[in-house]
């Protein structure tokens, strides 16, 4: 009996000593190597990643990741729809260790319902200090309905860049105002901006023997939507003074922006096919030369931007800038609604046989030494330290500025990005070298355009809309579709009267198919958000 205590008691020391135990499901269980640096075993950790494609593990970057954390990472990739692999996945319990999903997605809910993904709180007390140092109040926003966290978010905290505005061609505006106003960031007025459109109509009915167009919108994916919401101060959903939520078409600003997009239409100034424009062909009118503005993002338009600068010139690129109605200040638009809770959900499941191995390999990917491997690479090779501050080689900037897809594949930079932190690092440096540390000057002009007071949290209003099986989510899919039809139409209709004309029809008939009813849920869904993040509400 001794001495099958004392073998028992070797083998723990054994165990112990290993810095990263395995985590593999059982199918993977038996994969062992050498770690080349310790004792103990090698064991392979499973990780399905939504956004992976077909790349494989095997660059610099993930050999460093493996060789640093003892582990060797086995991506499974999704081989066709995402969402379709991880239903399938769950039905039949089959899933690898770690999972990274849409977080927006009702798929986490599912998986979490269905107890496949375990509860981290424990882990991250016991074994992740750097988890709790970067994640902060986001693991409060991010906890489940019991109290929990099921998952850690990936591209979370906030991201300080501008995104949606009112993008113009620099050389055009300029021919209009002048060059010192299109070159500078302060805002336009709103009847200023519609007169600018009328001036662009008068000086060039046509370009190039085409027709030209003053405005034109990506009608497929409605990127248009945070501009003209924002410009007008508009968030997710309209908040009353009793911390009620209503539903967007009830802010009282919203028939304003049903009149402007109207006035556009009917003055000649909307492009007619807007609503029927898939992104290849928005995108190909911009390349065309013969489109003057549109309302997106400012990355949006880098396909056109390129395209633009190689046959017409480098100032024949669209720039985003803010404009601001001729009754609020410009203190009160919202352009740069984004979520501090981030686009992906990454957790451990019920089939990982060492949760604290898992836990301990997130620990280091979320620390800032894990953060700059993955999205600078390696020091001495793609970066250096100088002052105390991380310094990319030139031929790396270049490389994502010459061929992003291309310099990512090759070096391993950015390839793999898992539980990316926004903004910068303790020494002041980006995380992100690829996008953020040399800004292209239409994003450093974006920056410029818009301040801090367009920033806020959308994080507050996400995903609180009744799953489609319940009665009320029923109610919620005929009431967009109420909206998603009377839009388009009241934009273009024949006159102002008519606009808000079909607007009050619309209101009358979401109402009638239980508007009030989803609001409701809606709005205490909201409530009870506030209260599990802390916020009293």
């Amino acid at each position: 009996m001794n001495k099958k205590r004392i073998a028992a008691a070797f083998m723990a020391v054994v165990l112990a000593a290993t810095t990263f135990a395995g985590c593999a499901k059982s199918s993977n269980s038996g994969t062992k190597e050498s770690t080349g640096n310790t004792d103990g075993e090698k064991v392979t950790i499973t990780f399905f990643d939504k956004n992976s494609g077909s790349k494989t593990f095997d660059d610099e970057v993930a050999k460093t990741i493996m060789e640093k954390t003892g582990v060797n990472i086995q991506v499974e990739n999704p081989s066709g729809d995402p969402l379709e692999k991880l239903n399938l996945m769950l039905t039949g319990q089959n899933y690898p260790d770690i999972v990274l999903m849409d977080r927006g997605n009702e798929i986490v809910n599912r998986y979490i319902e269905a107890g496949a993904l375990i509860s981290l709180n424990d882990l991250i007390d016991k074994y992740a200090p750097n988890v709790k140092q970067m994640y902060g109040d986001v693991l409060t926003k991010s906890r489940y309905t019991d109290g929990k966290n099921y998952y850690l978010n990936n591209w979370y905290g906030v991201d300080p860049d501008a995104s949606a505005g009112v993008l113009m061609r620099k050389d055009l505006l300029a021919e209009i105002v002048g060059k010192d106003r299109a070159e500078s960031a302060e805002p336009f007025k709103l009847s200023e901006f519609v007169d600018i459109l009328k001036k662009f109509k008068e000086k060039h009915p046509t370009i190039d023997g085409k027709d030209s167009i003053a405005v034109t919108l990506n009608g497929d994916d409605k990127n248009y939507e945070s501009t003209i919401y924002g410009m007008f101060g508009m968030k997710t959903y309209y908040l009353t003074s009793d911390d009620s939520l209503q539903h967007r078409a009830q802010d009282p600003k919203y028939q304003d922006v049903i009149k402007f997009m109207n006035g556009l239409y009917t003055a000649g100034l909307l492009d007619k096919e807007w609503v029927v424009n898939k992104k290849e062909q928005w995108i190909q009118k911009m390349s065309s030369g013969n489109v003057f503005c549109t309302f997106a993002s400012y990355w949006d338009t880098d396909a056109a931007n390129t395209s633009l600068a190689s046959t017409v010139g480098a100032d024949a690129q669209f720039y985003s800038y803010k404009v601001v109605p001729d009754d609020m200040d410009a203190s009160q638009t919202t352009y740069n609604g984004r979520s501090t809770l981030g686009w992906d959900a990454i957790g451990i499941t019920d089939n990982c046989k060492n949760p604290e191995a898992a836990i301990k390999l997130i620990d280091f990917l979320v620390s800032e030494e894990g953060q700059y491997l993955m999205m600078w690479g390696i020091e001495g090779k793609d970066w250096q330290m100088k002052d105390s501050k991380h310094v990319p080689n030139e031929d790396v900037v270049k490389g994502f500025q010459t061929d992003f897809d291309k310099e990512s594949l090759s070096t391993g930079i950015r390839k793999w990005t898992w539980f990316i932190k926004n903004g910068y690092g303790s020494d002041g440096t980006p995380y992100d070298v690829a996008t953020k540390y040399e800004l292209q000057p239409t994003a450093e002009f974006a920056n410029k355009s818009f301040g801090k007071s367009d920033a806020w949290d959308s994080a507050d209003f996400a995903g609180m809309e009744p799953a489609g099986s319940t009665p009320e989510g029923l109610k919620w899919q005929k009431i967009k579709d109420i909206y998603d039809q009377a839009f388009p139409k009241m934009v273009d209709a024949a006159s102002e009267d008519e606009a808000l004309s079909t607007y009050k029809t619309m209101i009358q008939d979401m109402n009638a198919s239980g508007l009030k009813d989803v609001e409701s849920y809606i709005t205490k869904a909201y409530q009870d958000r506030m209260k599990l993040w802390g916020i009293s509400k």
